[in-house]
């Protein structure tokens, strides 16, 4: 398998599990709080009907990709996209209850990568600090659009 990198990047959000998994899998009004976009492929598809291998279409701001999907959980959601050998990674969107906010919930994203490019995504490089900035940056709009819809 060779080369290895993997990223955890967490917020705390004030707002229940439930509503944050309700934000996360709003995915038709990402475009109204968000820098990214998921998609089914299958247009007929609602997201909780996806389930493994099918496949997603996903923009992480300018940059566009097709990915597969790995797993649709209660708690969790994760899929695989890349690049042939050049660069596979499986990335996973988690919430659970915070154990820092009472009522809160911690948001996660995890990414693992493998591949003959990975050593840029290696913690330092440019593209694993361009990755902490984007994750962070969607942690954050997931955590504004939870708090605004708690709050109406």
């Amino acid at each position: 398998m060779g080369q290895q990198a993997s990223l955890v990047v967490e917020v705390e959000i004030q707002a229940p599990v439930d509503t944050v998994q309700e934000v996360f899998k709003d995915f038709s009004s990402y475009k109204e709080w968000s820098t990214w976009s998921i998609e089914s492929a299958d247009p007929t598809k609602e997201v909780n009907h996806l389930i493994h291998n099918d496949k997603l279409k996903v923009k992480i701001q300018n940059f566009k990709f097709n990915s597969t999907l790995l797993k649709n959980e209660p708690d969790v959601f994760e899929w695989n996209g890349g690049f042939g050998p050049l660069l596979q990674g499986a990335h996973e969107f988690s919430w659970r209850p915070s154990a820092k906010i009472n009522g809160g919930t911690t948001f996660t994203q995890r990414e693992s990568w493998h591949g003959w490019l990975v050593f840029l995504w290696k913690p330092g490089r440019i593209m694993g600090k361009k990755s902490y900035t984007t994750f962070n940056g969607f942690n954050i709009e997931v955590k504004r659009e939870a708090e605004r819809r708690i709050a109406l």
